[in-house]
């Protein structure tokens, strides 16, 4: 069994799960994060893009409720190490994929692009 790791989210993470569509949608990512924790998901590899910003230490998790259509939003994380080992999740955005949004939140808080209104 893969053994828990410690769990770390930017401050505004809850504001993004409270600003999902529906319940469910904020279940399901609520479960995601916690399989994340557990040690029983793991993301997508990001890169450095210049519409998201440098992100290639991060990665993505794709969810929704939905299943007739591609998952329309991200869970945006990087993992902590001291040395080679990880020692801690950190959940940076929760958010659409629409517009890049998730991306772009994540990239914003770990102060890799301006936000809009700065650039």
């Amino acid at each position: 069994m893969t053994k828990a790791i410690k769990l770390e989210s930017h401050p505004l993470v809850a504001q993004d799960i409270l600003a999902l569509d529906d319940e469910k949608l904020q279940r399901l990512a609520l479960s995601k994060i916690k399989k994340l924790r557990d040690g029983v998901l793991r993301g997508t590899p990001l890169e450095k893009r210049k519409s998201t910003g440098d992100l290639s230490d991060c990665f993505k998790i794709l969810f929704d409720t939905r299943r007739d259509i591609p998952p329309r939003f991200r869970i945006v994380y990087r993992n902590l190490h001291r040395g080679v080992e990880v020692v801690a999740v950190e959940v940076l955005s929760v958010g659409e994929r629409y517009e890049l949004e998730a991306y772009k939140q994540a990239a914003e808080r770990l102060n890799r692009i301006k936000k809009d209104e700065d650039k």
